[in-house]
């Protein structure tokens, strides 16, 4: 018990330092070479930006802490699990009912933060375009999909546990497979399934644009099945842009706002950039580094689901696969950090091979100039803490990948 709060105690504080250091790190100045991203009106506006989402980030961190610390102390999931075996007694309904009546919970309490993340913080600096409807439908579209994905995925895992807890090793091999499954398979319904069931797409309309990017991808030996664009509009004012799909058949889906903020050049310069990660084939890296985290997270499940006195201590009669669930959410955000600090590595190396790419074969002045609209529209950081960007930034900052641009 004193390892779990110890550990969940120690996170806490390692992310309250290191955002704290983040802010007063970022608030300094900015580099010669992006101070013109922002004017001094626009820079003010992004400190005050700044500075209520680290308030906010802040005060919400604290209670969720304060929350599951709560819970835990308290011993509240013995009295779920209780509750639980009252209501059915198949072992497996027992699970799905203990950690569907925590997920309803978290969900109950989440909500007001982030409806206040999106209709006041993100409304107050005209980033919120999202109604109040489209909001709660959202919430509903993604409740809907954790239970029924979430809930299979569960289900599957305890059913694997029950049929190997003799054999743990056997568990874990089987759940590594499991989750890899699932996640590349995510992967690729990601675009097909996912993002529809929140965005509409719409075909790209003829347009020299379109001959572009058609050209632009012919070139580098790839043929785009399907140009969309998105209606990104409707929630947020943020730009983005992304490839879908494997090998050399790929989707494109643009964001409206990019469409409507960048120039042709700077956009195709932006693909540019995706299309080197397609050449590189680092999603595919990106997938096998993921099979091999899930490879850790399983054996940590395995490990979990084998400590007999850690349920006891908090309150459950003996082993509990829900439980054993939420105790993994807490011991994988040490081991998540670490692997993340090397993986976050591994993409900002790409990312700078990437923007070279862009301006490579559309210019360093487009590829710059999106870059540099990017940052404005989305309020980036343009000046964190070293220590914030090694540990938590999978690109580099806007500063540096623009003077490695010029450098190339």
């Amino acid at each position: 018990m004193v390892f779990i709060l110890g550990l969940l105690s120690f996170m806490f504080l390692i992310k309250l330092v290191i955002s704290i250091l983040n802010y007063k790190h970022s608030i300094k100045g900015v580099q010669d070479n992006v101070k013109h991203i922002y004017d001094q009106e626009a820079y003010e506006k992004w400190l005050s930006y700044y500075r209520d989402q680290m308030k906010f980030g802040l005060i919400s961190k604290t209670f969720n802490f304060v929350l599951i610390f709560g819970l835990l102390i308290f011993k509240v999931f013995g009295v779920v699990e209780s509750l639980s075996m009252d209501i059915t007694g198949s072992i497996y309904l027992q699970t799905l009912i203990f950690l569907g009546i925590y997920f309803v919970f978290s969900s109950i309490v989440e909500m007001p933060f982030e409806y206040y993340h999106t209709f006041v913080l993100e409304e107050k600096y005209g980033f919120n375009k999202s109604t109040k409807k489209t909001f709660f439908m959202d919430q509903l579209k993604s409740f809907l999909i954790v239970i029924i994905l979430i809930g299979a995925g569960i289900f599957g895992l305890h059913a694997l546990y029950l049929a190997f807890s003799d054999t743990i090793i056997l568990f874990v091999v089987g759940a590594w497979l499991a989750l890899s499954i699932v996640m590349i398979l995510v992967f690729i319904l990601n675009t097909k399934l996912f993002v529809k069931l929140f965005n509409k797409l719409t075909p790209l309309e003829e347009s020299s644009l379109k001959t572009k990017i058609d050209k632009l991808a012919s070139e580098l030996g790839f043929e785009i099945d399907k140009i969309s664009v998105m209606d990104a509009s409707k929630r947020s004012t943020k730009l983005n842009a992304f490839f879908s799909g494997l090998g050399k058949h790929r989707d494109v889906v643009l964001y409206d706002t990019l469409i409507d903020k960048m120039g042709e050049e700077e956009i195709c310069a932006v693909l540019g950039h995706e299309l080197s990660h397609a050449l590189n084939k680092d999603t595919t890296k990106m997938l096998l580094g993921q099979v091999l985290t899930f490879g850790v997270f399983a054996a940590f499940i395995g490990l979990l689901l084998s400590w007999d006195n850690l349920y006891l201590a908090f309150g459950l009669s003996g082993i509990h696969f829900g439980f054993a669930v939420i105790l993994f959410s807490i011991v994988v955000e040490p081991i998540s950090m670490l692997i993340g600090i090397l993986t976050n590595y591994v993409s900002r190396v790409a990312e700078y091979r990437a923007d070279k790419f862009g301006a490579a074969h559309v210019s360093k002045e487009a590829m710059i100039h999106a870059l540099e609209i990017l940052a404005k529209e989305n309020f980036s950081n343009l000046n964190p803490h070293p220590l914030f960007e090694f540990i938590s930034y999978n690109h580099p900052t806007i500063s540096k990948r623009i003077e490695s641009i010029k450098n190339s």
